[in-house]
């Protein structure tokens, strides 16, 4: 059985990916869990405190996904439809990377939550262009492996968004296509 901390981190993951940061109530996530609100406060004082705590939860299960996907396959096809695997997944639970909501809502981050954020997306880019540059003859693209890590997030990221708007998963798809067209 998950502790109240554990419980109020999955809540408030869960909530932040559906409706943003800025819509998330404590008071909420303590009426779901049947605590006090002042009980998250003790965990979390205040928001930009949450949110630290769940961009480095993201990051942990992000990287340990990506590890896996590493280990996995040889195929670079492979491993990045399996990292594509991971937007569809979000898609499908009709939520948002929890990176690209926190991004929609960037003015409303502490100055510490920012530079987390910028470095998530840094090293999610890093991941990919490093990935990308070990099996370089695999790629069917005058693009550099960054200029494609680039290029590959952001359109996932994007998908996400113009999807959720659009109702379905449709931009995601084309967006999957297109990158692994770009794969032998």
């Amino acid at each position: 059985m998950k502790d109240n901390r554990s419980l109020l981190e999955d809540l408030a993951l869960e909530s932040v990916q559906r409706h943003g940061l800025k819509a998330l109530s404590f008071r909420t996530l303590a009426d779901e869990i049947g605590i006090k609100s002042s009980s998250v406060h003790y965990y979390f004082p205040e928001k930009s405190d949450l949110a630290e705590v769940l961009i480095a939860r993201y990051r942990d299960e992000l990287f340990s996904s990506l590890q896996a996907i590493e280990l996995q396959s040889s195929s670079l096809k492979k491993k990045i439809s399996a990292f594509i695997t991971i937007f569809e997944r979000v898609a499908k639970d009709d939520r948002l990377c929890l990176c690209g909501m926190l991004a929609a809502e960037v003015e409303h981050l502490s100055e510490h939550n920012k530079q987390l954020l910028a470095s998530l997306f840094s090293d999610m880019e890093k991941w990919l262009t490093r990935t990308f540059e070990l099996q370089r003859t695999s790629i069917n693209s005058s693009l550099t492996s960054a200029q494609l890590a680039r290029a590959s997030l952001s359109g996932l990221e994007g998908a996400l968004l113009v999807d959720r708007a659009m109702g379905n998963h449709r931009r995601l798809k084309a967006q999957k296509e297109f990158i692994l067209s770009q794969l032998t």
